[in-house]
């Protein structure tokens, strides 16, 4: 666990949770104290008439980044090595030089010294101050979980090395995506989710599709009210 991270949320997310649960659990008749029993086989379904996309097609990528772009966000490729170029050149375009880092499992080698040396300040999550850092922050540099060619989204969860905050608070957000965690949809990312915790869903998984919007009663679109105004994907080849 990260040094200097206050976990008393996290226990608490937790209580609440297992609350939840049992209540649940009573309402279909199982045992409020034990886990529901997992079905022997997944169910049967038509997955030809509920997936948009074929967990082996060639156009994964290019599906991503066409509906990716078309949801609002900006795309960019890169190697790893080369990622540092385009994430300061869309950084500069916003005027940010404050990052929250925080990568969860696919961190990009010397970007982060690149970055510094170029003059960047960077905060990363874990630190004793990151939370109030996240608020303050010009822009947020994270990695992500997986990519979804149905929606040109992608799956971030929260752990206690990678916060929530870290994604919600600043008005721009650069994420980097390895074109290898690409998908086909939520149906391929369940087995990695479920994998990497243990066998349990995260007490915090969301699909970002875009930059954060909402619409009032007159129906005039608004970007950035509960989240990133402006929403970077630097694809990452081999």
């Amino acid at each position: 666990m990260a040094a200097g991270v206050d976990t008393t949320e996290l226990d608490n997310d937790e209580v609440r949770r297992k609350a939840f649960l049992s209540t649940i659990r009573r309402a279909l008749g199982h045992d409020a104290d034990s886990p529901s029993p997992k079905p022997d086989s997944r169910p049967i379904c038509a997955e030809r008439l509920l997936r948009q996309v074929e967990p082996d097609s060639p156009q994964i990528i290019s599906r991503w980044i066409e509906k990716a772009r078309g949801n609002g966000m900006t795309v960019m490729e890169a190697t790893p090595d080369g990622a540092a170029g385009p994430v300061m050149e869309f950084l500069t375009s916003h005027k940010a030089r404050t990052l929250m880092v925080n990568f969860s499992t696919n961190p990009v080698p010397t970007i982060e010294e690149k970055l510094a040396a170029a003059g960047y300040e960077l905060h990363h999550w874990g630190d004793p101050d990151c939370v109030q850092q996240a608020f303050t922050c010009d822009a947020s540099l994270t990695d992500c979980r997986y990519g979804m060619a149905d929606s040109g989204g992608f799956l971030v969860w929260s752990t206690p090395e990678f916060g929530r905050s870290s994604t919600l608070t600043t008005a721009v957000h650069v994420v980097l995506l390895p074109k290898r965690l690409i998908l086909a949809d939520l149906i391929d990312a369940m087995p990695g989710i479920l994998r990497d915790n243990g066998g349990i869903m995260p007490s915090n998984a969301v699909v970002i599709n875009g930059p954060s919007k909402t619409g009032d009663i007159e129906m005039k679109l608004v970007t950035g009210v509960h989240g990133p105004k402006y929403l970077c994907v630097i694809l990452l080849g081999e």
